[in-house]
Formats: structure tokens, C-alpha cells, sequence
């Protein structure tokens, strides 16, 4: 069981790898009721991490891959209150990591649902993670 204090900004990676060349398809990845994502994209949150002095950029040439790797790959993600999700028209063969930001809210034990992939216009090929429980710990 994974756990984290209200307030404090996570760094969530979500792991993909397909096999084959792949179109249209879709990633979906569930947070626990009582934490919330940050969209930053938006000029009213935080773009810097608590106690930083400054933001930190989208993209750093001396380390390319710390936002996660193959994200150029991927529309801008959709953010709703309790998933984000990734889409992507063409994918080749490999492994993928997807990075988003989430911060706990409220204290309790929370249920965390399975992240989904799945491709969009058939269905039948699709893939889950394990899901699991969260504490947020006052």
C-alpha cells in the first residue's frame, strides 16, 4: 500500500509497452477519490515544486526523458476529476512512459482503479494494470 500526506505533489509515471505497431489508441489512468490532478497547463497552478525557486521547463536537453518517454507521441492529455487520458493516432513498437502530477487532498484509505489502454476502434485489444489501495495520512 502506497501512502502520501495531504498537500504533498506526486509524480505519477504510467508505463506502457506495445508489441506491435499500433493506431488510435487510448490510455486512461485513475487516481483515488480524496487527491486531485494538477493541470499544468494552466497559468493559475504552480508550475515548480514546493520549495523550489523557480519553475521548472517542459523540456530540459541535458535530461530529455524526465517527463516521461515517447509523450511527444500523444495528444495533450484530457484531464477530468478522477482520470487523465492520453490518445495517440500512431504508435510504433516499444515502451512508453507518460508522467502527470497529483496532489492528495483528504486523509483515507482510498481504492485506486486499474489504469486501462485500449485501442479505439477495436475494442477487443486492450490491456489493464493492477489496481490497489492509497492511504493519505493526515
Amino acid at each position: 500500500m502506497q501512502s502520501a500526506r495531504p498537500g504533498d505533489r506526486l509524480a505519477v509515471r504510467v508505463a506502457l509497452t506495445v508489441p506491435n505497431d499500433i493506431y488510435y489508441l487510448a490510455v486512461s489512468d485513475y487516481i483515488p477519490a480524496g487527491a486531485e490532478i494538477v493541470d499544468t497547463s494552466l497559468k493559475t497552478s504552480q508550475q515548480g515544486m514546493f520549495g523550489e525557486p523557480e519553475a521548472q521547463p517542459l523540456f530540459d536537453p541535458r535530461n530529455p526523458f524526465a517527463r516521461g518517454f515517447g509523450m511527444w507521441l500523444f495528444s495533450q492529455p484530457q484531464i477530468y476529476d478522477d482520470h487523465i487520458t492520453w490518445t495517440a493516432d500512431y504508435l510504433p513498437a516499444g515502451s512508453y512512459e507518460l508522467f502527470y502530477i497529483m496532489t492528495p487532498l483528504q486523509s483515507g484509505e482510498f481504492r485506486v482503479l486499474p489504469a486501462r489502454a485500449w485501442q479505439l476502434y477495436f475494442p477487443e485489444v486492450q490491456a489493464n494494470s493492477a489496481g490497489g489501495v492509497f492511504a493519505i495520512k493526515p
